[in-house]
């Protein structure tokens, strides 16, 4: 069984840190399926403009 790619988790990090400014904390406390729906979220907004 394979986990969910470390890198993926850095770059879902940064992403929220650099918009939401979460810290690395905060943001390692979601789970895969919460940071994920997050990351979606502020791109879709970010994408509206």
């Amino acid at each position: 069984m394979t986990g969910y790619p470390l890198d993926r988790v850095h770059q879902e990090a940064a992403f929220l840190g650099r918009h939401v400014h979460w810290t690395l904390t905060e943001v390692l406390t979601l789970d895969h399926a919460e940071r994920l729906r997050w990351v979606r979220e502020v791109a879709a907004q970010l994408e509206q403009g």
